[in-house]
This record gives structure tokens, C-alpha cells and sequence, in this order.
């Protein structure tokens, strides 16, 4: 069932279309980014779509959380109709957690363009619920229509208002529909040739530390591979050295946020609420410790409360660089929260300060270490039995394994927001 609502505007121009589009997709397969690709090439396109990530912890999200938004020209009813017409044919309507959402503008004056893009702001960092999402479409005078419980017009209408000062392009490659599920076939050397011939202006193509291909996302869905750059012609140098092993159907370029850190926002502990994305500064006040599943945790605290930090197991390497933190140490922690404000889930780390680290040893005698002489009582000299109080132990500063600046997650584990290291330092 599909709810309409519109909200008439009198400034509306008859030859330009704002169109917004999520969450048409379900576990069982489909990718908004391939209707996305459909309607490219159907209606009078203009510009490359906009493939916009949203907030990542949010819990009913289906994989990347992912909306698209394209511009097109065209008469506003027939455009309409085809966008309409193609969601229905291919969005899966049928599962009850697919609630996708569309969105028209024939305007997009500045008033708006704030509107949204605060809207838009809010999305990809904290929740938002789909009667604030209506709302926004009623002070802009937006047309949404919904399908099922609607909740597609949240990423929708961020997608529509999303103001990109840093962005990022995919080329997205598509399978033929008789090879949904099977396993992805390409020649796994030209994967390596490609990074090695662009990165790092494309990344997150492999895994440096396990060798694992990062382009090709496993699913029932049409998406055979995804090539992320710094720019259009850096991906599609790329695809052109890549060898796919079976039938392409089409590839499309999307804009993107990816790979941008727009989730993150400066945050003070207590100021923290479920599902929100952060950065934190403070101390670290209880050594790091590793529980059940690999994982490891340590405390953080700064002057308006304490929070938990984690590096899961699925971090790999990163987990080592977090077993050596130590109270004291000062950082800068990237990350987000999940239903509870309790735990930051890392994505990377800033070393700002460490604290100095040091052990007692035991005195010399008689050319060798002496031994404890019990739990309090100092040391003494196996050799010519003298004895010494526990004030007499050398202290001796330890060396840090650390060094100053930042630590991220391996590609495997790095979200599709989450900005890696290499375009920092570009």
C-alpha cells in the first residue's frame, strides 16, 4: 500500500525534478542504488545521482543505509509516474521491514536548501523518526508518497538536501539477473593490478593485512562490485583495468559522502544518546582489557562523565594498538553509539598525550640483581646476605609503543562513512 501526501508550492518551475529515493531493498536482495540506475537512464538526468549514507548505527537499517537523489528535466506527472512505476516494479514490497519512501521538489530555493541540509545533518548522525521526516516535507512543500510504514522519506529527504563540502564517487557495476546470489566472478589479479595503479585516489579496494577483495559485497542483490575514488576519472580508470569474469548488465557513477567522516560530531560524554556518531576527548582511566569474543575495552573520561570504548574483534590489528594504551594516556576517540549511551564502537583513534610509564627493579649486589626477600620486606643478596628496604628498587621509565597521531580500523572493518587515514593526510 502506498500513502501519498503533497504539499502544494505556486513557485514550482514545470521542467525540473528533485527526486529522493530509500530503502527499497531487504535482506533477500535489491539495491536502491540499481533503481537509482534504472531511472538514470530512463528520465532526462542531469548531473550524476547522489548516493547518500546515512547515520550507520541506526538498528533498522538494512546493509550500508544507503538513499539516493537524482535532478531530472523532464514533464513533472510523466516523471513522476516512471519513478513511482519503477519502485513498485522492483522495491520489495513484500517484506515488512522494506518501508521505502520517494520524494518530489519542482524548487529548491536557498530556504529550502538550509531546511534540508539540516535535515540532512541531523540524519547521518543521530536518529530521526518519519514524523519529523514529514514534517520537513511540509515546511518545504515536498510531495512524498509512502510505501508500507514509509519510513524511506527519513533518507529520502536527506539524500534530496545533502550540501557535500567533501565528497566522493562509486562506480557501481550491476550483475545480470540470472547471476543474483551466485558467487561473484572476477579475475582476482586485476583487482590487485587496479589498487596498485590507483590507489590511493580510489581506496578500500582490498585488505591489506588479510588480502581480502573489498569490492565485491556479498548479498542477493544486483550490485557485482563497487569502485570508491577521490574522482570520476580516477574510477573509471579503475573499472577499465578491472577483468569481471561474467555478463555486466550496466555500471553508473554515483557522488557521494563516503569516506568523508560527515557522521562524526565533537560530543562531551554526558551529552551522548543512543545510536549517535562522535568524537570524544579525554583520558583513558582503566587499562585495556580483553573479554570474551576478542573484544577489547577500556574506559574513557572527560570532565562531564566516563564511557566505555571498544575495539571489536573484527578490528583485526587495531585491537593491538588499543592493548597499549595505558591510564593516563590522553586521546581523541572516533566512533559510534549503539541503543545504549554506554559503549563508543571505535573507528579510529587520535594519540594526543602519554602518560609516562615506569617499573621498579630490584638493586644490585655483588655484580647481580638481588631477589625479593617477601611481600613488603625489600630485597636481599643471594650472595653475601644483604638486606635492603623496598626504597632502594630502581625505577626505570618504560619505553611506549605508541607514537603520536592517528590509528584506524583495517578496511574489512571500516564503515562506508568513516574517512580512512589516506584522505586525512590528502
Amino acid at each position: 500500500m502506498c500513502e501519498r501526501f503533497i504539499y502544494e508550492s505556486p513557485i514550482f518551475s514545470k521542467n525540473k525534478m528533485f527526486i529522493g529515493i530509500d530503502d527499497t531493498d531487504s535482506e533477500k536482495g535489491m539495491c536502491t542504488t540499481y533503481i537509482a540506475a534504472l531511472l538514470y537512464e530512463k528520465l532526462g538526468t542531469t548531473g550524476y545521482p547522489r548516493l547518500i549514507r546515512l547515520n550507520p548505527n541506526i538498528p533498522y537499517k538494512t546493509r550500508g543505509n544507503g538513499a539516493i537523489a537524482l535532478n531530472a528535466k523532464g514533464n513533472p506527472k510523466k516523471i513522476k509516474e516512471s519513478v513511482l512505476e519503477t519502485v513498485k516494479k522492483y522495491a520489495h514490497l513484500q517484506n515488512k521491514k522494506t518501508n521505502p519512501g520517494v520524494v518530489f521538489m519542482e524548487d529548491l530555493n536557498q530556504k529550502n536548501k538550509k531546511i534540508l541540509n539540516d535535515f540532512y545533518q541531523k540524519t547521518v548522525s543521530e536518529i530521526v523518526t518519519i514524523e519529523e521526516a514529514e514534517e520537513i516535507a511540509k515546511s518545504v512543500k515536498a510531495e512524498i508518497h509512502k510505501f508500507n510504514n514509509g519510513r524511506g522519506v527519513i533518507g529520502a529527504l536527506a539524500a534530496m538536501g545533502a550540501r557535500l563540502s567533501d565528497k566522493t564517487y562509486e562506480l557501481i557495476a550491476y550483475r545480470t539477473r540470472k547471476d543474483y546470489g551466485k558467487q561473484k566472478k572476477i579475475d582476482r589479479n586485476s583487482v590487485f593490478e587496479m589498487n596498485e595503479k590507483t590507489y590511493p585516489e580510489t581506496f578500500d579496494n582490498i585488505d591489506p593485512d588479510t588480502g581480502q577483495i573489498l569490492i565485491t559485497p556479498h548479498g542477493y542483490d544486483p550490485v557485482f562490485c563497487g569502485i570508491r575514488g577521490n574522482s570520476v576519472e580516477i574510477v573509471k580508470k579503475a573499472w577499465r583495468i578491472l577483468k569481471p569474469l561474467e555478463k555486466i548488465e550496466r555500471i553508473q557513477i554515483f557522488e557521494t559522502n563516503q569516506g568523508t567522516d560527515a557522521h562524526l560530531r565533537k560530543k562531551k560524554i554526558s551529552g551522548l544518546e543512543p545510536y549517535d556518531c562522535a568524537i570524544l576527548v579525554g583520558k583513558v582511566i582503566s587499562n585495556p582489557k580483553s573479554i570474551e569474543g576478542g573484544h577489547v575495552i577500556f574506559r574513557l573520561s572527560d570532565k562531564s562523565g566516563e564511557v566505555d570504548c571498544a575495539a571489536y574483534e573484527p578490528t583485526g590489528e587495531f585491537r593491538d594498538i588499543i592493548r597499549k594504551l595505558r591510564v593516563g594516556d590522553h586521546i581523541e576517540v572516533y566512533g559510534g553509539i549503539g541503543k545504549y549511551p554506554t559503549t563508543l564502537n571505535l573507528e579510529k583513534i587520535q594519540i594526543l598525550k602519554l602518560e609516562r610509564a615506569y617499573e621498579r627493579i630490584p638493586p644490585e649486589c655483588c655484580g647481580r640483581r638481588m631477589t625479593s626477600a617477601g611481600k613488603g620486606k625489600g630485597f636481599k643478596c643471594k650472595r653475601c646476605g644483604k638486606k635492603l628496604g623496598e626504597d632502594a628498587a630502581v625505577v626505570k621509565e618504560i619505553p611506549r609503543d605508541l607514537e603520536f597521531g592517528f590509528y584506524e580500523v583495517p578496511p574489512r572493518a571500516r564503515r562506508h562513512l568513516s574517512m580512512p587515514l589516506i584522505r586525512t593526510k590528502k
